[in-house]
């Protein structure tokens, strides 16, 4: 279930009226922000993926922390909690992570990654007609 608006619509996964103010409202930095994160997250992920396959944890670590870095310039705090706890399994289970049911918590990131860049699709979609 999405979390709605009492209109009915999703709420924002991301703020990005917060980014502008931090970018001076500089909103040719904002796209090119975007556009960036929009080209680099599916790498990313295939990142995460190919090391969760590995069993390379460290890998794993970095690739989360990478995912994690990325969104949080837009407060995409669902896929930051994600992020967040992938490497916190990590810390918790150093000795034995291959016990953890990683296909669910990478298709958790996944979607919320795909929440998010939706909504920064339709910010730039938006941005172009104004």
């Amino acid at each position: 279930m999405t979390d709605q608006t009492p209109l009915g619509r999703e709420k924002p996964v991301c703020n990005l009226e917060y980014l502008l103010i931090n970018l001076g409202r500089n909103h040719a930095a904002a796209l090119r922000l975007v556009r960036i994160f929009l080209d680099n997250y599916p790498l990313l992920m295939g990142r995460l993926e190919e090391a969760v396959n590995k069993a390379d944890w460290p890998a794993v670590k970095d690739a989360a922390h990478d995912i994690r870095s990325s969104c949080v310039l837009f407060s995409a705090d669902i896929a930051v909690t994600h992020a967040k706890a992938i490497e916190s399994i990590l810390h918790q289970h150093a000795d034995d992570p291959e016990h953890v049911n990683w296909s669910e918590k990478i298709a958790a990131l996944r979607i919320a990654l795909q929440r998010v860049a939706e909504e920064l699709h339709h910010y730039l979609e938006s941005s172009s007609v104004q």
